[in-house]
Order: C-alpha cells, then structure tokens, then sequence
C-alpha cells in the first residue's frame, strides 16, 4: 500500500469514528418538573382584571415570568425570557402550580450548578395539566 492510501485510510476510520460518536450524543438535553411556584409580574398582569385606572391603560415595564420547578434533583429557580413563539404572558395563563413542564435545553438555556438560571419562553412545553377544583 502507498503512502497515500494509508493517510485516505486513516483518514477515513478516524472520520467514521468521529461521526458515530457525535450521533452518540445527539439526543437532546431535557429537563422535566412540577410546577411549585409562578414568580414575577407577568403573572399578576394575567391575574388582573379590568382596568386599573378607569379606562387608562399603563404600562409599567417589560413583564418578568419565572418558574420554581420541582425535579428530583431538587428545585429550580428560572426566570423566562420572552419569546414571540411562547410569550411569557401566554404561559402564565396556561402554566398553574401543579402543572408538569418540560423544559427543551437550546442555547439560551443557562443554569448553574446550583439550580438556578434562565431560559427562553419558546423552550417550554406543557407535558400534563393538573385540574385542580377552583
């Protein structure tokens, strides 16, 4: 065998392995919980009714949602970015303590060691809705 053929070869095996260890970790990192706690003011915007000042609309800032979600590591503490796909005002209705959410890792998701971090509103899926007697 040439020179040549040995270095296409390798070149090839060491390609080969390269790929099917990438296919080994193409799964995508997920992580699911138990509603325990809606944080934030885009949740009191949602709870409110009617106008707070006759027919006067004010605004008081960009709306905040955050989620303590229950894992069996422990709880995590997330503050949710708003995303046109899921705005974090949509989730706050649809999202009640209770519920279980999973949350779809993508690069905007930072959280630390310590179960605390943040995520975008597009990441979030609602697994399971808990009906509970209001």
């Amino acid at each position: 065998m040439k020179l040549y053929q040995k270095i296409v070869v390798v070149g090839a095996i060491a390609m080969g392995v390269g790929l099917s260890l990438i296919g080994c970790n193409s799964s995508p990192k997920t992580l699911d919980g138990t509603v325990k706690e809606e944080f934030g003011t885009a949740q009191r915007i949602v709870e409110s009714s009617g106008a707070l000042f006759g027919n006067e609309s004010v605004k008081f800032g960009d709306p905040i949602y955050g989620l303590v979600l229950k894992t069996d590591e422990g709880d995590y503490v997330l503050t949710i970015n708003n995303r046109s796909k899921k705005p974090i005002t949509s989730l706050a209705k649809a999202i009640e303590p209770g519920d279980m959410v999973r949350i779809n890792y993508d690069s905007s998701t930072k959280i630390g060691n310590d179960r605390i971090g943040k995520t975008d509103s597009d990441t979030i899926e609602l697994i399971w809705k808990c009906y509970t007697n209001k």
